[in-house]
């Protein structure tokens, strides 16, 4: 008779059938909270703990329309944030802007001088880049197959020109690449 009032119940908006039992939500948290104490596991981020306690408790991950198990998905994402903060600290490796943040800063980049130059403009842009072929790439790839480019580097390697022409016919547009120093 009581699974008959609880029908009735959610027929008449009274409750949400894809909400996980407090014994599951329960369990879930229990995961999040042993996943982030294990020093020893190595989560990229909040959500990943989240996933496998899931993924661990046997659990199926809501989809955004189902209301109220996605409320509790979010709450379980807080969660997993406060308890990997307070096991592994706010600077903790699993954070993703830290890595990326450390990435970043690992890549060495110059600043390079582009200057375009055509009949009738000329224009000069600062562009950071690995290197002189990032340049390069980057033109060929915006040119899809609409001119024919003539690379010449510099000996050096600190600069290089572009020609462009089509049918063997030249453009008058040049585009030179010139390094100016490490960022």
């Amino acid at each position: 008779m009581t699974f008959l009032t609880d029908l009735l119940l959610v027929s008449e908006g009274g409750g949400d059938l894809t909400e996980l039992t407090p014994d599951i939500m329960s369990e879930l948290q229990k995961n999040i909270r042993k996943g982030a104490s294990d020093i020893e596991q190595k989560w990229p981020n909040a959500l990943a703990l989240v996933q496998k306690a899931y993924e661990v408790s046997g659990v199926q991950r809501p989809d955004p329309d189902m209301m109220a198990a996605w409320k509790q998905y979010e709450e379980n994402i807080t969660y997993s944030v406060q308890q990997l903060a307070k096991f592994r600290g706010m600077d903790g490796d699993w954070r993703m802007s830290a890595h990326i943040f450390h990435e970043s800063l690992s890549v060495k980049k110059s600043t390079y001088r582009v200057s375009s130059e055509g009949s009738n403009s000329k224009e000069t842009y600062q562009v950071a880049a690995r290197d002189l072929d990032d340049i390069i790439d980057g033109i060929n790839s915006s040119n899809t197959d609409l001119y024919d480019v003539d690379v010449k580097k510099a000996p050096d390697g600190r600069s290089a020109t572009l020609a462009f022409s089509k049918w063997g016919i030249k453009k008058n547009y040049r585009v030179k690449i010139e390094k100016n120093n490490a960022i």
